[in-house]
């Protein structure tokens, strides 16, 4: 089945092997892992004896990628900032992300200054960096900048051994994090 188009063309059997997993791949899936524990499952661990395979894709319609209707679409310029392997919890962090997503650059920057959080210190480095590379690199006013996209993503995990009574040990886990923030400028509505 062949989607006509000047352009690229997909068809249903090349699209069909793209979507399918490899043999000896284990996606995560969080439903495998609610008996292990909040902290198992926050991590992703998943059960290695229940392999999960991918369902055949039956009647995948053919998929058209053609250039002039891409380039009708052109997103805004935004800028993004990355701060990574910063120390602390990804969940404490995307607390804080959540209360500035959407807003404008100045009330982001104003929230953050005010809440009391640690993670917030982290997070206005990273926001001002963002402006900073929208400014520079892209020549956008700081004033109709606004987050429109920031998320935390979970690092590596230090781990550390605690000393118990009675020759015992604890594990530690130090927690570190990645966190990403795009600004772009708004549109203007006429």
């Amino acid at each position: 089945m062949q989607a006509n188009c000047s352009c690229h063309t997909l068809s249903a059997s090349a699209t069909r092997q793209s979507l399918a997993l490899p043999s000896r791949a284990v996606p995560f899936i969080p439903r495998l892992t609610a008996g292990l524990g909040s902290s198992q499952a926050r991590r992703g661990v998943a059960l290695t004896h229940q392999r999960v395979t991918a369902r055949p894709a039956v009647n995948v319609p053919a998929y058209t990628v053609c250039k002039a209707a891409s380039a009708a679409k052109i997103a805004p310029p935004s800028a993004v900032a990355h701060l990574r392997f910063s120390r602390g919890s990804p969940s404490k962090v995307r607390r804080v992300l959540d209360q500035i997503r959407g807003r404008s650059y100045e009330e982001a920057l104003m929230i953050l200054e005010y809440t009391p959080y640690r993670a917030c210190e982290l997070i206005i480095k990273t926001l001002v960096s963002a402006g900073a590379n929208a400014k520079e690199n892209l020549g956008l006013k700081k004033l109709k900048l606004y987050v429109s996209e920031c998320y935390c993503d979970e690092g590596p995990i230090l781990k550390r051994i605690k000393t118990r009574a009675k020759g015992r040990a604890n594990r530690i886990a130090k927690l570190t994090n990645h966190i990403s923030i795009r600004v772009q400028e708004k549109a203007e509505t006429s």
